[in-house]
């Protein structure tokens, strides 16, 4: 008798769907706060330079190599998925600091 109600037994019978709601806490409450949700991003763009931040991602690059190297199929395979995303990250901040100077320029030309 027991198996056959766990058999039938759903989460949507016990729980209702519902839409999850902000609360007054999590809101942003001035300006400098509001963020598109990559704050780690968002910081390295304002706080870092460009050269600093490719030369970190080459030295992981580089390091990824060495282990390319060391390891067996299972691993090599493993260092070669991060290099590409290592490459694919490095493309974007490129593409982020770019955006950036591009915009800081449109903002500063119109004004003189």
């Amino acid at each position: 008798m027991a198996g056959k109600k766990l058999e039938s037994f759903k989460i949507s019978e016990t729980r209702k769907p519902s839409v999850g709601t902000t609360h007054k806490g999590d809101a942003p409450t001035s300006g400098e706060s509001q963020s598109l949700g990559f704050k780690r991003i968002e910081g390295i763009l304002e706080k870092e330079e460009p050269a600093a931040i490719r030369q970190a991602l080459e030295r992981i690059r580089d390091d990824l190599a060495g282990l390319e190297k060391k390891g067996g199929n299972k691993e090599k395979a493993a260092v070669k998925k991060a290099m590409a995303a290592v490459e694919r990250a490095a493309d974007l901040m490129d593409f982020l600091f770019e955006t950036k100077e591009s915009m800081q320029a449109q903002a500063v030309g119109p004004a003189k």
